[in-house]
């Protein structure tokens, strides 16, 4: 059994590839839909060989996957990805069907994002820093809107799985669904994307150095500022 498409080489750096590195690839590739919601997981030999590292390397992203929630062993089926739950998806065609304005968003961002943010900083794992810093890399005057967009949206998501707390992550998926419009705005001027990157870029910095305090506040003046734009 093979993954469905190329081998895929792990971003390390300059280093050699760490477990951390290994989950931060496989949970890129689920949400790129490379691996779908209820599919097993190939044989860690397999996933070994499409990602070029070892098996040992895999097996200790897997744990750290499932630990985490995001996949899980089921009897009879391996390892299969966890589908978001259906409460949410319900939410988000409930309220897709209703109005909202630009202050009721950023209201809802405030209310919830900062404080995802401080969770984060406190309780991270050397993969989430890995997922975060991917989102961080990229000259922002280089990117077209649709790209920031993506990296913004990826980088946000990334957030909420390193609180570790699986309500919170399906509740960002919904509320970034709900914000695409106005989140989408703020990255048509090369003036937006700058601000969004380096917003980002702040508060990662707080949350890899465990500064709940600062990845709160950075956050609430990310989300204002953007909001100005």
């Amino acid at each position: 059994m093979t993954l469905g498409f190329e081998p895929v080489q792990v971003d390390a750096g300059a280093g050699v590839a760490t477990s951390s590195h290994v989950a931060s690839t496989i949970l890129g590739l689920i949400q790129e839909g490379k691996i779908l919601p209820g599919q097993p997981l190939p044989p860690e030999r397999d996933l070994a060989e499409s990602l070029v590292v070892s098996r040992t390397t895999v097996r200790e992203a897997i744990h750290e996957l499932t630990l985490r929630g995001i996949i899980r062993k089921r009897q009879g089926s391996g390892t299969v990805v966890i589908a978001p739950s259906s409460a949410s998806e319900h939410l988000l065609r409930e309220m897709s069907q209703s109005d909202r304005d630009t202050l009721e968003e950023i209201d809802l961002r405030l209310v919830l994002e900062p404080q995802v943010s401080g969770l984060a900083a406190a309780r991270r794992t050397d993969s989430d820093l890995v997922s975060l810093a991917a989102c961080c890399n990229d000259d922002p005057a280089s990117l077209s809107t649709e790209e920031s967009l993506e990296l913004d949206q990826a980088f946000h998501a990334a957030i909420a799985r390193a609180a570790q707390n699986q309500l919170i992550a399906s509740l960002e998926r919904v509320v970034s669904e709900w914000v695409l419009d106005f989140r989408r705005s703020s990255h048509l001027t090369a003036e937006g994307r700058v601000a969004s990157m380096n917003g980002h870029r702040q508060i990662l910095d707080a949350i890899t150095r465990g500064d709940t305090d600062a990845a709160v506040r950075l956050m609430s003046d990310h989300i204002q500022d953007v909001g100005t734009i």
